[in-house]
């Protein structure tokens, strides 16, 4: 019994080791892949489509974080009409939340609940149709890397080159609402003559269904704070080529159907290197608003419908 248990154990060992080969290859699943952050959903029939007046119910929202961001501190609020419904107690919960990950691909889940309460209808009212609106605000951020070439020979005399300087494309984005679309580098002439100067051309998109705002606005949005069209659609955005800073522009990126960013290598690189490839990391910080409704109609208790 005892050589068998070692066996198994042995089998265990070598296989994780990579002595021993199957057919069948792991999938590793694409962590930074989609287009979502966090993901709301009503509970079934929480709330109910239809309600008496003068009733307590309770709200229920699942949120699920279907990206590659983990949330911290993010807020979840319910909106009412406050005229026929009235929420009894806060109106407001925070969340925490892990991203995707290898061992977690779908990211993690939270359900939140809200006590709420109808109000009496007016004399006058057989029925109000009437919304609850669910809202999550959030930080995140999008990460993207591409292999750009590197060619200080502007003037096309080396023929043979390991690699091509070109535009690179992306779809299916980051696993984040706010995507890197799109990179196009350009090689041009540094001030200083024994260099050349890398600039790259970043196109981002917001792919999600929300709102992007600026990280520190998040609590504002989700309470019903005016922040003006200076804090809507504005992100941040980093660049390094290996392990270098760039330096880009312009420095408060206001996202539109599609925004550019200019991000150069200002120290340049030496025209007497040949033609390489690098590393260009991307990250782009944001806030993140997401909203669900869910239209509901509240009735007056009467003889024919108790």
């Amino acid at each position: 019994m005892k050589k068998i248990i070692l066996c198994m154990m042995l089998a265990i060992f070598l296989s994780s080791c990579g002595y021993i080969t199957t057919k069948e290859q792991i999938k590793i699943p694409e962590v930074h892949k989609g287009t979502q952050g966090a993901v709301l959903t009503f509970l079934k029939d929480m709330p109910p489509s239809e309600l008496y007046e003068d009733r307590s119910f309770e709200a229920g929202i699942k949120i699920q974080n279907k990206g590659a961001t983990d949330i911290r501190r993010g807020m979840l609020a319910i909106g009412v009409e406050e005229q026929q419904i009235i929420t009894d107690g806060s109106a407001d919960e925070r969340f925490d939340l892990d991203g995707k990950s290898v061992f977690n691909p779908a990211g993690s889940q939270d359900i939140l609940r809200f006590k709420i309460k109808t109000r009496t209808l007016g004399p006058q009212l057989e029925h109000y149709p009437t919304e609850i609106t669910a809202t999550a605000c959030y930080q995140y951020k999008t990460e993207a890397t591409a292999l750009m070439c590197i060619d200080p020979d502007l003037t096309g005399m080396v023929k043979t080159k390991p690699c091509v300087v070109r535009k690179q494309t992306f779809s299916g984005g980051q696993g984040a609402p706010v995507a890197v679309s799109s990179v196009e580098p350009k090689m041009l002439f540094h001030e200083d003559a024994a260099k050349i100067q890398p600039e790259f051309y970043i196109t981002l998109q917001n792919v999600g269904q929300g709102d992007a705002m600026m990280k520190d606005k998040v609590y504002d949005a989700c309470t019903g704070k005016s922040l003006g069209t200076e804090s809507w659609n504005i992100v941040e955005l980093n660049a390094h080529l290996s392990e270098t800073p760039l330096k880009c522009r312009p420095e408060k990126i206001k996202l539109t159907r599609e925004t550019r960013v200019v991000c150069t290598l200002e120290e340049g690189i030496d025209k007497s290197q040949g033609a390489y490839t690098a590393p260009l990391s991307i990250e782009v910080n944001y806030g993140y608003r997401d909203r669900i409704v869910k239209k509901i109609e509240i009735k007056k208790i009467t003889a024919k419908n108790i």
